[in-house]
């Protein structure tokens, strides 16, 4: 942890108090003029740090910025041991911790930029990630489980994202079959998961669970193409302090505490508490995008009504004719009648 982090963390943790230079330079074992340097560093992030004479710092407010000792140390807090890393801009969270599996890294760890160039979703699509709006994270896990059982990261993962941003707005979150997080009628939020199983063993040897979370409505409102479908935690532009961060704990103490017991599904009742789709009637779609009803002329599979999730997260699905079938993300996507 760098010294700006120290500083930061002592700062934030007593709110309201003020520190001489030389009482955080006693305290962290440093040169004054290091604390001074690491002041003027968190200054210049955005941080409002009041000097004052003969009292010292203190912190009046922190921007919406994120920081990875902040949410180590929460984490620890909640007895999670879990390695931190944030960067600036990346690629796509998922990427670079799968190239991080290529290169040896074995440890289970957390990856969040403050901006994604290339943001994936599933089936290719892309997800708009642009900088300090949202919250860009990815997960790298070792979980002891098969191919089949790792899928069901995914609708863990949509329940504790659906529980944070609950706990932060105080607003119903749903979920829509089987990795989309919506609130207030917007998707807010979307979930990618990758890995790669041993075919000897037959288990996983890593996952990587990415998610984006549209914070705030960027500047200018959301690209043509998404901006029917997609929403955000809040409908302005105007950070709120420490935001990201205090959602991103949100999010991983309630991931966690679900992957602890994993692959018991404690979180399923939740899932099929928060699903929307349960009880309407939906039009089914190929991955190549085309209905069903043109996929099999032999039968009209175009439209259902969907009856429940099963426990491996299927979608029960009774069609016109009374025909009823279990449905696998894999093979089918839906769309709301």
């Amino acid at each position: 942890m760098t010294i700006k982090d120290q500083v930061l963390l002592l700062l934030e943790n007593h709110r309201g108090e003020f520190f001489s230079g030389q009482e955080i330079a006693d305290r962290l074992s440093v040169t004054r003029a290091s604390i001074w340097k690491a002041v003027k560093g968190l200054q210049k992030d955005g941080y409002a740090i009041e000097a004052v004479n003969n009292k010292g710092y203190i912190l009046q407010k922190a921007p919406d910025v994120l920081s990875a000792a902040f949410i180590e140390q929460k984490l620890k807090e909640h007895g999670i041991n879990l390695a931190v890393q944030v960067e600036k801009i990346v690629d796509s969270t998922n990427n670079v911790l799968k190239q991080y599996v290529a290169d040896g890294e074995k440890r289970n760890m957390v990856l969040l930029a403050e901006e994604q160039s290339a943001g994936r979703g599933r089936r290719g699509r892309s997800f708009y990630s642009p900088e300090g709006t949202g919250l860009y994270l990815s997960l790298l896990l070792h979980p002891d489980v098969g191919p089949e059982e790792g899928t069901m990261l995914t609708t863990l993962t949509a329940v504790a994202a659906a529980e944070a941003v609950e706990t932060i707005v105080e607003e119903p979150v749903q979920i829509k079959w089987v990795n989309d997080v919506w609130l207030r009628g917007k998707k807010i939020s979307g979930i990618l998961t990758e890995g790669s199983a041993s075919l000897e063993e037959g288990k996983l040897e890593y996952v990587v669970v990415g998610i984006g979370i549209n914070i705030y409505e960027p500047s200018g409102g959301f690209p043509e193409e998404i901006r029917d479908v997609a929403g955000a935690v809040f409908t302005h532009d105007i950070a709120q302090e420490n935001m990201r961060n205090r959602l991103s704990v949100e999010f991983l103490v309630n991931f966690m505490k679900y992957y602890q017991n994993f692959p018991s599904k404690d979180y399923l009742e939740a899932y099929r508490r928060r699903s929307f789709v349960v009880g309407k009637r939906v039009r089914i779609i190929t991955p190549g995008g085309a209905s069903r009803k043109a996929a099999d002329e032999a039968a009209d599979r175009e439209f259902a009504q969907v009856l429940g999730i099963d426990d491996a997260c299927h979608l029960k699905v009774q069609y016109d004719d009374g025909t009823i079938e279990f449905l696998s993300s894999g093979e089918i996507s839906i769309k709301m009648e």
